[in-house]
């Protein structure tokens, strides 16, 4: 994208390509490829790509500095806001680029962060708001984005009622209500291993979830050696 600085894998572009064609067509996504394979690089070209904003990245605490520093390094030219720490402000009117905050303070600025319609909204380690009943998860959905995008390195097709609770967050209702998805799909599969729900579960799904794992052939001959 311009203003990247930076060269991405031919795996990235094809990720940043599917993230693109989402926001194009107003759905979220959930960006689950393996831990290092680059899910913040790709981000950080898909936000250039959607222009200005305003985007909101979350993260955990630990990694807010991180995510200052890698948009520093690939996205220079695009403004960024830390709103996070005592020092933050208490006001988001107009500001155009990419706010980086944390879960602990998405929920203590909810009313804030909840009056601002952002472009995307990123968020990182996703597995943070797995439980759809936390202050955390609930905070999330208050907030208004044309596109949400969820980064987690954990097979969440592992463990359906997180599988649940993350696409519920990207894409409000593709799956419906939470006790009918257990019904339907988390129980028979989990407790009786039900090919056919498991069959339908990942074709509905396959859209939405873009996983790739470092064995992948399409992704390790693009790995340095």
């Amino acid at each position: 994208p311009l203003g990247f600085h930076g060269q991405l894998r031919p795996y990235q572009l094809d990720a940043v390509g599917w993230l693109g064609m989402m926001a194009d067509l107003e759905l979220g996504g959930v960006l689950a490829d393996d831990m290092g394979l680059g899910k913040t690089v790709m981000l950080i070209a898909h936000l250039l790509q959607q222009g200005y904003g305003p985007h909101l990245v979350v993260c955990p605490t630990s990694v807010v500095a991180n995510w200052e520093r890698e948009l520093a390094r690939f996205a220079p030219d695009l403004p960024r806001l830390r709103h996070h720490g005592a020092e933050r402000g208490d006001d988001l009117e107009g500001f155009r680029g990419v706010v980086v905050t944390s879960y602990g303070t998405l929920r203590r600025d909810i009313d804030l962060l909840a009056q601002v319609r952002w472009h995307v909204v990123a968020l990182d380690e996703a597995q943070q708001v797995k439980n759809p009943d936390t202050l955390g998860a609930r905070a999330v959905r208050r907030l208004r984005s044309w596109h949400c995008v969820a980064l987690t390195g954990t097979p969440v097709e592992n463990r359906l009622r997180e599988l649940w609770s993350v696409l519920d967050l990207t894409n409000p209702g593709l799956l419906g209500p939470r006790a009918r998805f257990e019904r339907r799909y988390a129980n028979p599969i989990e407790r009786r291993g039900d090919h056919a729900a498991r069959v339908q579960l990942r074709r509905m799904i396959a859209p939405f979830v873009l996983r790739r794992t470092k064995a992948d052939p399409r992704v390790a001959s693009d790995l340095p050696p």
